[in-house]
């Protein structure tokens, strides 16, 4: 079944704030695969964490730094990077504008 979804009529939620600061996002896509516009506002961030599911993240605009187990790798517009379930990953703005990323959790294989 098609759908239309106009992003800009849908509010910014906080995307678990009891672990993450100045992270919000719009639901796009919910079920075993998970979509969702992320900002992440200047010094935001989202801790180095595990999860029982994978990710893929697609970076859309603005500047960070992402955490894969020890490796940290810098984003911004068209960077891809996918996380395997169980891995430490986490992600920080640090630039001057909002990060902005399409985060899809990938059910566990």
């Amino acid at each position: 079944m098609s759908e239309l979804t106009d992003t800009n009529a849908l509010d910014w939620q906080p995307v678990r704030p009891e672990l993450t600061t100045g992270v919000s996002g719009k639901l796009l896509r919910d079920g075993a695969t998970r979509i969702v516009l992320t900002r992440v506002v200047p010094g935001g961030c989202f801790p180095p964490h595990r999860d029982k599911y994978g990710h893929l993240f697609h970076f859309l605009s603005g500047t960070g730094e992402a955490l894969i187990e020890e490796e940290r790798i810098a984003v911004g517009p068209g960077i891809c990077l996918q996380i395997a379930a169980g891995e430490l990953h986490g992600y920080e703005n640090n630039g001057q504008e909002d990060l902005l990323l399409i985060s899809v959790n990938l059910a566990a294989e």
